[in-house]
């Protein structure tokens, strides 16, 4: 069962990170989309590019089973909740899986080895 879990949230998390994919298209005039009532600058849009490019990665990270899986899961929830507080009104939504991958992250921080120099955490 904890198998089948690791996978929904890694599905969930991936999906996530395309669909900050959304403000990327819109920011730099590619599409208009219409689920995005707010404008999006091109600088936020490079914001929004760096935060699904980090939320994809955790989530093949923890796929893969990736040493450190936890440390970019943890930056890449931080970097998404800055790109939706500038889209809040359309984006907040986002904001309860980066909750979950926020718990992911401390969940394999806690059960990492004792060596402080580790990084290997919990193995989903």
């Amino acid at each position: 069962m904890k198998r089948v879990l690791w996978w929904v949230y890694a599905v969930v998390v991936f999906v996530h990170g395309l669909i900050h994919v959304m403000g990327v298209v819109e920011g730099f005039g590619v599409a208009d989309v219409d689920q995005l009532t707010e404008p999006v600058s091109g600088g936020e849009a490079v914001l929004w590019l760096v935060a699904g490019l980090l939320v994809i990665a955790a989530a093949v990270m923890t796929v893969l089973r990736s040493r450190g899986w936890w440390l970019v899961t943890g930056v890449a929830a931080v970097v998404s909740q800055v790109a939706i507080l500038t889209s809040w009104t359309d984006a907040r939504a986002g904001t309860a899986v980066n909750v979950l991958m926020l718990a992911a992250a401390a969940y394999g921080f806690a059960t990492r080895s004792h060596d402080p120099a580790s990084t290997q955490g919990a193995r989903p």
